[in-house]
């Protein structure tokens, strides 16, 4: 509401004076006003302020600025915040008498008897004004001082001209009206400036004498009484004189109004003033805050808590509203990171050119940040070392892979001895621009069938990015989001495939958060920064997202990803066995890489600690080729380490002394089960965890249905175009007849689906966010004839028997893998391991292959036969000798078929097929000059794998296979491979 103003305006003089002070005092007796303020705006005096000065006083909510205080988990002081200057309000009760007296006694001697204007004072200014020729005494009260900081703007506030003072006069009887004198009296008490950056009492005590207000004595009153005249210049810690001089005439005034005799009043003046508090500049209010932030151990958490609160109530708020926050944080715990990362980035630096990292740790179960390192020095400008890296994004690299792998385990999609092919695949991103994907592996090799424990614990790129688009983009980037992962604000097809490897920028406190869900049983928990806030009237608040657990992956889930995050053995086929993931409690942890090697990252976790660092450089610079493991893990060891080995930290963490207890022990609805591990695969010693879902669907009661099958082996047959092929293996079940444990074998199947739903090579999800609608059943069948074409790659080159599935439904999956014309598919009994240790098949051209599988079509209705097998075909050929050349013309594998004579034999079938699944043939030539000589030219590039067979004339090896590592050797650039195979 706006003031009423009383529009007086004279141009002193002497007579004027007269006049206009007549007029003032008239004004005041009859006790005449206007309502300009309005009723009162609300109960408590501290919301009354802030609603006035709101309305009548421009600048940064909140408009009545307070020291805001954050303390740690014990309520210690960690900083105090004053970005505009110190203040506390305090109740008139809890300020010291002895200033209550003093103050009145200066300012107002009839404070408690006036209307808010004193007529006797105003008599006295006009005497003193006639005196002086112009305004210089106002009269002021304290009701009409208080009027004046409320309602009047800066302008108007200084201004000494009658209109200014009889509006003065008008608001204070208002205010007599509304309020009692002692609310008058607080509400006035705590706008006062006492210069030092200090306004109200309870702010000037602790600053000069570090006490309380209600603690002041009658010497330390006087002396503050006197400051708000002129704050700056009366500021005892530049000019102790001119506040002594003050602190007399305040002492005279106690003295003549009661509230001192003239002797107590010398003898108060004669006492020594002994400042105890803290000087702050008033002209130098940042270099103060920077103070206050420098003393404080933990400034990169603080800062956190504070953009936090800022984000949910404005910025600047939490700062100015004198809150008094209690957060999680633990000092020994934070004092430790700290000196842990600033040792370590220190001992790192010189090898591996990495200078900054950042550690976050947690308590499992509350989430509670127990530290928050930003940087390995907050001074340290040139590491930019007041920027909290902990809260900023950067690349997670493959520390993402566990979040994925949990919601694939929680959906059922796979269980951790599930196998997924490390093989090459290429991704089509956009038809139209020929563009496509490639993932690669950090040692550049594939590895085969591996299970999803393997792929996981040696952090394999290709069967997560296989895995991701098994899922589909949407639902992992909205399960991410769901682990707290926010920073990820693009909409999902942006991020692509390459997510699945951590190319989305994150930050450290997110991932952390994350592992954190994983170790509490897959129940996500917001960080929680603060344990508890009261605003200045000490009420509770609650701001942040509260510690209320939201499901996110079933706890079967969580602890299959943390078993195998666990497992050193897994792990040790790419990290050793000695690495810096093991710690002396059981520990699951994963390390993260960027390709650039700009960021190095280790996340893990014990049963009663989370904790997670970053390692590399502010400005992006790449390190020295540090990884997870050289450049993040050996910080993180070193302080989960530390936190084991202290007996005090283990009580912070309440944890037990009981070593069992320190154990991921499976719940109720998780089941480790014995299985026969297929050959060419690692499984885990001692049997494999399942979830019991997993199991209840399991054919023949088998957990590894979805990727291998147990029987007895038996040989697969096809019949197209009049010819019949051998086309593979398959078993018959166990409980069959004639099916013992003797004759049966674990084997591999081959790839066509992963798990129980969706295919893994089929990638349905991305292909529709990624390529054309209309091309996407080409993709998905391009993609599914590469994974089969692999696998007989594999099993040939290793001569591994790699099996459709199981007899009884053998036909449908030959028909569906192989399309094409297929008359007849027939089984043969039981075959032996020369007989199923491979699969060729004869092609001619497409074979109609891509028709049959495009439009459904099965070929001939003609049944799956079972019948006594043929004789196993013997291996007639051995390789006698291979080397390799770079310095010839092109790229080839050149070979020579020799008796065992060594004359040269024309005529002999050779077959080469590469990691991609492409398929050639050659035969031994007859011509003059290439007599008995065979050659491949070599179209790809990239460094691969070519796996080369002699064959029969039904397309049955009848050598063993010889791998062919080209531009993988000693030699990167060698160009030709030689090759001769010899007569057995």
């Amino acid at each position: 509401m706006q003031i009423v103003k009383y529009n007086l305006s004279f141009k002193l003089s002497t007579q004027k004076i007269v006049l206009t002070g007549c007029l003032l005092l008239l004004f005041v007796l009859s006790g005449c006003s206007q309502s300009g303020i309005g009723p009162r705006p609300a109960p408590d005096l501290q919301t009354v302020v802030e609603a006035y000065l709101q309305q009548y006083q421009p600048g940064p909510l909140p408009r009545f600025f307070q020291t805001t205080y954050i303390y740690d988990r014990n309520g210690k002081l960690l900083v105090e915040l004053f970005p505009q200057g110190k203040r506390t309000w305090v109740p008139l009760e809890r300020i010291s008498q002895h200033l209550i007296d003093a103050t009145i006694a200066t300012e107002d001697a009839t404070f408690y008897t006036n209307p808010g204007v004193d007529p006797r004072r105003v008599a006295g200014a006009i005497m003193q004004n006639l005196e002086a020729g112009g305004i210089a005494s106002g009269a002021s009260t304290i009701t009409m001082q208080l009027a004046r900081n409320l309602f009047l703007g800066t302008d108007a506030r200084y201004d000494q001209s009658i209109d200014r003072k009889i509006m003065e006069a008008g608001l204070a009887q208002e205010l007599t009206q509304i309020y009692t004198k002692d609310e008058i009296l607080e509400m006035y008490f705590n706008l006062l400036n006492y210069g030092n950056l200090a306004y109200g009492p309870e702010a000037a005590a602790d600053s000069y004498f570090g006490k309380s207000a209600a603690e002041l004595t009658v010497s330390e009153a006087s002396l503050l009484a006197g400051i708000p005249q002129q704050p700056a210049n009366l500021n005892p810690y530049e000019n102790l004189d001119a506040a002594k001089a003050r602190q007399g005439v305040v002492l005279e005034l106690m003295a003549r109004h009661g509230y001192l005799s003239e002797d107590e009043a010398r003898e108060v003046f004669s006492e020594e003033i002994v400042l105890t508090g803290r000087f702050f500049r008033d002209d130098a209010l940042d270099e103060a805050v920077e103070e206050a932030l420098q003393r404080n151990p933990a400034p990169h958490f603080t800062q956190f808590v504070i953009e936090q609160l800022d984000a949910k109530l404005g910025a600047g708020y939490a700062e100015r509203a004198g809150f008094h926050i209690f957060t999680s944080l633990d000092p020994e715990v934070q004092a430790l990171a700290q000196r842990i990362v600033t040792e370590k980035v220190a001992e790192l630096q010189p090898r591996w050119g990495l200078s900054n990292a950042a550690l976050v740790a947690m308590k499992p179960g509350t989430a509670e940040i127990l530290a928050m390192v930003g940087s390995a020095d907050y001074a340290n400008e040139t590491i930019a070392g007041q920027v909290n890296v902990a809260v900023r994004r950067r690349q997670p690299g493959s520390s993402i892979k566990p979040l994925f792998y949990a919601l694939a385990f929680d959906k059922n999609l796979i269980s951790p001895a599930t196998v997924l092919w490390d093989m090459p695949i290429q991704y089509t991103i956009d038809k139209r621009q020929n563009k496509s994907y490639r993932p690669h592996n950090y040692d550049d090799k594939f590895h085969g069938p591996v299970t999803a424990r393997t792929a996981l614990a040696n952090s394999f790129n290709v069967p997560m990015v296989k895995l991701f688009g098994a899922v589909g983009v949407d639902l992992m980037m909205d399960r991410l989001r769901a682990y707290g992962i926010h920073s990820l604000t693009r909409e999902n097809a942006y991020y692509g495939l390459s997510m699945a490897l951590g190319s989305g920028e994150v930050t450290l406190l997110e991932m952390v958060g994350a592992y954190h869900t994983l170790a509490n049983e897959g129940e996500y928990v917001a960080p929680q920064p603060i344990l508890a806030m009261v605003n200045s009237q000490g009420e509770a608040l609650t701001i942040l997202e509260p510690a209320d657990p939201r499901r996110v992956v079933s706890p079967e889930a969580a602890f299959l990803t943390t078993s195998i995050l666990s497992d050193n053995v897994a792990r040790s086929l790419m990290f050793g066995v000695n690495n810096r993931l093991v710690l002396s409690k059981p520990a699951a942890a994963k390390t993260g890489t960027t390709t650039d090697w700009k960021d190095n990252w280790t996340i893990g976790y014990t049963r009663y600690l989370v904790a997670g660092v970053w390692a590399g450089n502010s400005d992006g610079k790449p390190t020295n080729g540090s990884t997870g493991a050289s450049g993040a893990a050996p910080i993180w060891n070193a302080f989960m380490e530390a936190m084991l080995a202290d007996p005090a930290m283990l009580v912070k963490l309440d944890a037990p002394t009981d070593p069992a207890a320190w154990e991921f022990t499976p719940g109720d609805g998780i089941e480790l089960r014995r299985i026969r591990c297929p050959s060419g695969l690692r499984c885990r010693e001692g049997g494999e965890f399942f979830s019991k879902e997993w199991l209840d669907v399991a054919e023949f009661n088998d957990p590894l249905f979805d990727s291998a099958a147990t029987g007895r082996l038996a040989a697969v047959y096809i019949t197209r175009n009049g010819e019949e092929l051998r086309a593979g293996a398959c078993l018959i079940p166990p409980g069959s007849e004639d099916v013992t444990d003797e004759n049966s074998r674990s084997v591999l199947t081959i790839p066509s689906a992963i798990g129980r739903t969706g295919g893994l090579m089929a990638e349905t999800e991305i292909a529709k966010a990624f390529i054309d609608p209309d091309d996407v059943a080409p993709e998905q069948l391009r993609l599914q004839r590469q994974a089969r074409d692999q696998a007989i790659a594999w099993s040939n080159s290793r001569s591994i028997p790699v099996a459709f599935g199981y007899c009884e439904n053998v036909e449908e999956t030959v028909r569906r893998l192989l399309g094409g014309n297929i008359q007849a598919v027939t089984v043969r009994g039981v075959g032996n391991h020369n007989e199923a240790d491979g699969v060729a098949r004869e092609t001619d051209g497409q074979n109609g292959a891509d028709e049959g599988e495009k439009d459904g079509e099965t070929g001939s209705e003609g049944a799956a036969t079972t019948e006594n097998p043929p004789p196993a075909v013997p291996l007639q050929y051995v390789s006698y000798s291979l080397h390799h050349d770079s310095s010839c013309a092109g790229n080839y594998v050149l070979g020579q078929i020799v008796n065992r004579d060594g004359g040269l034999v024309p005529g002999v079938r050779v077959i080469a097929v590469d990691e991609w699944g492409n398929r050639a043939e050659s035969v031994s030539k007859d011509g003059a000059t290439d007599f008995g000589r065979f050659d491949f030219p070599i179209y790809n590039g990239n460094p691969h794998n070519i796996f080369i067979n002699v064959v029969d004339g039904a397309g049955n090896p009848i050598s063993a296979t010889v791998t062919i590592e080209h531009k993988k050797g000693s030699i990167v650039d060698e160009r030709c491979h030689y090759i001769v195979f010899k007569s057995g």
